[in-house]
């Protein structure tokens, strides 16, 4: 009996530390994205959604737990996000206004599962997406930053791909350069270590001479690389993040045709026949 009541006073005192920690920290988690717009205006700080399951969710507990319920995330969230919930329970019951709400805003970001974290700014631009990350708040946060607060040498940033090609891996800056030089944009959206039909782009096509001479006087190029082994830079994944956000790219290999100013002018996939038919095809979308 003795022992019961010492194993029960031992599990009480450990849930009362734990609601005690966790009562340490205060997260304003809005539930209007218009609302969390307006304040990320007015404070010059960009918006952190996230879509959660918040009574069934695995990965989402984690993630709080991990993350969310700590003082390191509670202070930088603080300075520097407006923080917004969006949650899709099983149990907790949500009033309908509210469930739809919801789900015009995971169709609107098309979030396909949980947790999902959209970084936007006050007018609703995806930033970057992030989901899960391990290593708690440092590396959660670092990942986070390079979307909000970006590394300035990165604007200037190339690449010279697998194809032997050389990409700016910034938009803006290939906007720039192809203003300057009179040229179109080519984006390409690739998974460069496991996508077997962007290997065929790049074996069939993007490797050829007859590729790379046009390339050179009439496109500049840009790189949007979605690895699964390859290490990357914290910059370099939320811009391709942000750019595939922006174009809505549903599926690798996607290569886009922009102008100048970033508007899509066209879009590729692999094609049969080698560099001809698919240079062929660029000159007709630039024209």
């Amino acid at each position: 009996m003795k022992r019961t009541l010492l194993l029960v006073g031992l599990i009480i005192l450990m849930l009362s530390s734990a609601c005690a920690q966790s009562g340490k920290i205060e997260l304003n988690w809005l539930t209007n994205l218009e609302e969390a717009q307006e304040l990320a205006a007015k404070n010059n700080v960009p918006i952190l959604i996230n879509f959660t399951g918040s009574d069934w969710c695995q990965w989402c507990f984690r993630l709080r737990d991990e993350v969310f319920l700590t003082e390191k995330f509670e202070a930088f969230s603080k300075e520097n996000l407006v923080l917004v919930e969006v949650d899709f329970p099983r149990e907790k019951k949500l009033s309908e206004k509210v469930v739809a709400y919801n789900r015009s805003l995971a169709e609107k970001y098309e979030v396909k599962g949980y947790p999902t974290l959209m970084i936007v700014d006050s007018k609703g631009k995806v930033l970057t997406q992030m989901g899960y990350v391990p290593g708690g708040p440092d590396a959660f946060i670092g990942e986070l930053e390079a979307s909000i607060k970006p590394d300035p040498a990165f604007f200037e940033k190339t690449k010279v791909g697998d194809d032997g090609l050389k990409y700016y891996l910034h938009l803006d800056k290939a906007k720039e350069v192809a203003k300057a030089e009179g040229k179109s944009i080519l984006i390409n959206f690739t998974g460069s270590d496991w996508c077997s039909w962007c290997h065929k782009i790049r074996d069939e096509i993007l490797t050829k001479d007859e590729f790379k001479t046009y390339a050179d006087e009439n496109l500049v190029l840009v790189l949007a690389d979605f690895p699964k082994r390859k290490e990357q830079s914290p910059s370099e994944k939320a811009h391709a993040q942000s750019l595939g956000k922006t174009y809505g790219v549903q599926g690798l290999p996607t290569l886009l045709i922009v102008d100048v100013d970033g508007n899509e002018i066209g879009k590729l996939g692999y094609m049969e026949g080698g560099p001809k038919p698919f240079v062929d095809e660029i000159k007709r979308i630039i024209k």
